[in-house]
């Protein structure tokens, strides 16, 4: 059975290391044996360390998901197997209703971080850091490779950045979180600690006391790498935050028109695709069973989910079934009204 233990390297970390050692002095070799770091498993043999490999006991299975909660605050890193096929990975996330965390997927070193959310443009507004409104969580933070915060609205959140504070006993404000990798059964501590800065245009929150759950769509097209990282950054003390993340799929698809700015009547010529958002505050979430788009869905192009619909902040429309125009703005569905008639 596997035990946590206090080791040291030769080396810039453990990936590079060539052995381990019980001593800071590095005189004294570790037992030969199994060791893991931050989803990474290496054999040392004959006080040797083998080639690192990741660990494949440690990833969660696709169509399932993970709670936590904590009183101190962290960097929770998480390894999804994603199995051998092609499709959208859907992922579902529920914030508590409290503090807002951030979402960050890396899947064959590309990042991944914007949300929609049940409700969106109709119910539950999506509001950046400064207040404003926006089309979908993490919209002003695109290419940048970090956190977009979701749950609901907390002033703390910017106003305690950056989070450089040294730990010091109980969690305080400020502090820099701790980072923590899922090792197959739990999220462990590692001993180090990161600095984020929380800015606004990485805040997508639910104004209020009700937080959604947000869906987030990280395409697959090739059957490898099989897994990806998800990442959560829970800066502020004492958070609580649950996610899902569900196979690949073939998104479910509708028949529309080509876009156009006005909301004319017209005959369906196109395929598009989507996927529905869901709700509830424990894993599995419930999916909503439109067969249809609703407002606050995305809308993609093909099936795999890579290519938003209208990913441009002009806001134009789709006819479907020559009856309702479907107003699309920034990949997402912002109104449904009847169309006009020729």
């Amino acid at each position: 059975m596997a035990a946590l233990g206090t080791y040291c390297f030769d080396g810039l970390n453990f990936s590079q290391a060539s052995a381990l050692f019980t001593d800071t002095g590095l005189t004294t070799l570790a037992a030969d044996g199994y060791y893991s770091q931050g989803g990474i498993i290496r054999q040392q043999l004959n006080g040797v360390l083998l080639n690192a490999q990741p660990c494949g006991e440690c990833l969660v299975p696709c169509g399932s998901g993970l709670s936590a909660s904590v009183s101190n605050n962290g960097t929770f890193s998480a390894d999804v197997d994603v199995a051998n096929t092609t499709g959208a990975i859907v992922m579902y996330f529920y914030m508590g209703s409290a503090i807002p965390d951030g979402v960050l997927a890396t899947y064959n070193t590309a990042t991944y971080n914007r949300l929609t959310c049940e409700g969106n443009h109709n119910t539950f507004l999506i509001q950046d850091g400064s207040g404003v409104t926006v089309d979908y969580a993490g919209i002003g933070n695109q290419g940048t490779g970090t956190f977009t915060y979701v749950g609901n609205s907390n002033a703390a959140l910017l106003a305690g950045s950056p989070y450089d504070g040294t730990p010091s006993g109980a969690c305080a404000a400020g502090d820099q979180p701790e980072d923590y990798t899922y090792t197959g059964s739990a999220y462990v501590a590692q001993g180090t600690f990161t600095s984020p800065t929380v800015v606004a245009s990485q805040i997508g929150v639910n104004p209020g006391t009700v937080s959604r759950v947000f869906t987030m769509v990280v395409p697959k097209t090739t059957t490898s790498p099989t897994s990806i990282n998800l990442t959560i950054s829970a800066p502020i003390c004492g958070t609580l935050f649950r996610w899902e993340v569900d196979c690949p799929i073939t998104l479910p698809s509708f028949q529309a028109s080509t876009f156009d700015i006005s909301t004319t009547c017209r005959p369906d010529s196109l395929t598009y695709y989507f996927i529905q958002n869901a709700t509830g505050t424990n894993v599995p979430f419930t999916v909503d069973t439109n067969t249809v788009p609703v407002v606050g869905n995305w809308v993609f192009t093909d099936a795999n989910g890579s290519t938003y619909a209208n990913d441009t902040s002009t806001l134009q429309y789709i006819i479907m079934n020559s009856t309702t125009a479907i107003g699309i703005r920034n990949g997402v569905v912002v109104s449904i009204v009847p169309c006009d008639p020729f």
